[in-house]
């Protein structure tokens, strides 16, 4: 059966994600991976380094099995609502995260990746630069929860592009469908555009691309709302908030909206403090 892939470090913000990972699989009726990956200090004797002791080695594959299991019995055992309950299974590798991620993915049926966002901490700038890391050899959806999100259902989800690839956006929309319709969400399309840059002619463009969209799909919930502002990431900031959103989908090309998102000044901070969970869709995926 397909699964969420749902990746822990045990930490508050990352259990968090974990749990708001688990209620969408409840959802989308799929089942669950949990996955740790152990960091294990290389030993350079030769350098001055150290010799890592297997006595010590051995305690961090047990103690993340053990908290692994500790985090499947949570679920287990705190989900009393009907309906569907997700097949969890657990797994814990060692090595650097997207290492031990492509391994993960050769042995299961992921239909998303999710991850935490932490605040602020002596993690923050390990976290910063994994993340960038998994957006950048991220083969299928990548969720970035961060630690004040809401559990709770699903209204409205933003996709947000620049319409450089009108194709990629139709498949890219198409894809959201099964998601928001579990939810019984409305998806709203926008672009962040600078003063007199929407022409008529393009929002006719984007217009025939939504209808195309909702033909293909049948999904009727789908808009579009263009988003005037100087700033592509206080604009969407600002959308979002008016909108109400619950959710946030880009598509990662390298160089390109996403880029933009995580390494402009303004942006970066709505990226770092957004309440709102993002979803980043490569730009070859076929799935969610």
């Amino acid at each position: 059966m397909k699964t969420i892939v749902l990746l822990t470090d045990f930490s508050e913000s990352s259990n968090h994600a974990a749990a708001y990972g688990y209620h969408l699989a409840k959802f989308l009726q799929l089942d669950v991976l949990l996955c740790n990956a152990i960091f294990v200090p290389v030993a350079v004797a030769e350098a001055g380094g150290f010799v890592w002791s297997m006595n010590g080695f051995d305690g961090l594959i047990e103690d993340s099995h053990e908290e692994l299991k500790r985090l499947k019995k949570h679920f287990e055992h705190t989900d009393h609502s009907a309906g569907f309950h997700p097949q969890i299974s657990c797994v814990n590798q060692t090595g650097r995260l997207s290492d031990v991620l492509e391994n993960v993915m050769d042995i299961c049926d992921a239909e998303m990746v999710v991850m935490g966002t932490h605040r602020k901490g002596t993690g923050h700038f390990f976290l910063e630069n994994n993340t960038r890391n998994m957006i950048n050899s991220a083969t299928d959806p990548l969720l970035l929860v961060p630690p004040m999100a809401d559990l709770g259902r699903l209204g409205k989800i933003v996709y947000a592009t620049d319409f450089s690839y009108p194709e990629q956006d139709i498949k890219a929309i198409a894809n959201l469908v099964p998601l928001a319709s579990a939810f019984s969400a409305k998806i709203l399309v926008t672009k962040i555009h600078t003063l007199h840059e929407e022409r008529a002619d393009h929002k006719e463009g984007v217009n025939r691309l939504i209808t195309k969209v909702i033909a293909q799909t049948c999904y009727p919930d789908i808009f579009y709302k263009p988003i005037e502002n100087e700033q592509v990431g206080i604009g969407l900031s600002l959308c979002c908030e008016e909108e109400q959103v619950d959710l946030l989908v880009m598509v990662h090309r390298s160089h390109d909206f996403v880029d933009v998102i995580l390494k402009g000044s303004d942006t970066q901070k709505m990226a770092k403090h957004t309440n709102i969970p993002l979803l980043v869709l490569p730009g070859d995926s076929s799935k969610i």
